[in-house]
């Protein structure tokens, strides 16, 4: 599957005292990819899918005015839960090779309105399948 791509620039107030982004903002900026793909997909993204597991590996340093790139891939369907996994890399000026930041994923699973474990909807999976497709 292609990752679907989402650009950001970072603010300075997702910095830390030394001028680089603090870690807990990459589980942000892996959010804005996951909801930006969620949208292009077509799918809901609300309060029936909970974060189970979160996981993410630091290659190097964003600092403020980094121009980033998010890519994010539907990396496994289970029947009531799924996995998406995210890449931050660094958009160099001009031109040039993009840096890998981070990398990580997230699992999240389908509830209902009680919180209780669903099987993921039929519109889920006929998005995710095509989206692992293409």
């Amino acid at each position: 599957m292609e990752p679907h791509s989402t650009s950001l620039r970072v603010r300075y107030a997702e910095t830390d005292a030394s001028g680089i982004v603090y870690y807990n903002n990459y589980f942000i900026y892996f959010e804005v990819g996951r909801v930006e793909m969620f949208r292009e997909l077509g799918l809901p993204y609300d309060r029936h899918l909970p974060i189970v597991e979160a996981h993410c590996r630091f290659h190097a340093s964003a600092r403020f005015e980094d121009q980033l790139q998010v890519q994010t891939r539907v990396e496994e369907v289970r029947t009531r839960a799924f996995r998406i996994g995210s890449r931050v890399l660094r958009v160099p000026p001009g031109s040039g090779d993009l840096e890998l930041l981070v990398e990580g994923y997230v699992a999240m699973a389908t509830v209902d309105d009680e919180g209780q474990l669903v099987e993921l909807p039929p519109a889920f999976r006929e998005a995710f399948a095509e989206a692992q497709s293409s």
